[in-house]
């Protein structure tokens, strides 16, 4: 993710704070890049702020600096999947439809806390598959 400045992060397929605090997660009720399917919904959560020597530290930081267009690429099973921006959501931690396929979409979607320093919402950056 140029935009970001995040490069070559792994990303844990588990869901829970303890694996969060280690880096960015992706929940395993959502699919994967690879799964049969056009209709998708990669869900990956990382921290805003994060934990000192840690892969969650300021992971997410920026990530309301995306715009529709950037890059999102995650690499796995060898190959590289290509995302661009699409929108931004802005939502309650108790909205789970976020985390839901959306028909007709093959997108991933990054989720990290917001506003500094409240924490109360969680932003939503959706990307679609090129």
């Amino acid at each position: 993710m140029e935009a970001l400045g995040v490069y070559d992060v792994p990303v844990a397929n588990e869901a829970g704070d303890a694996a969060l605090d280690r880096g960015p997660i992706h929940l395993p009720d959502t699919q994967m890049p690879w799964d049969e399917g056009e209709q998708k919904n990669i869900y990956i959560a990382g921290h805003r702020l994060g934990y000192r020597n840690t892969n969650s530290r300021l992971l997410f930081y920026h990530l309301d600096r995306l715009r529709a267009g950037d890059r999102v690429a995650i690499e796995g099973r060898g190959r590289v999947f290509e995302y661009r921006v699409s929108e931004m959501l802005v939502v309650d931690p108790s909205d789970r439809w976020a985390k839901a396929p959306v028909r007709g979409r093959d997108m991933v979607s990054l989720q990290t806390c917001t506003p500094i320093p409240t924490f109360e919402k969680r932003l939503v950056v959706r990307a679609d598959r090129v």
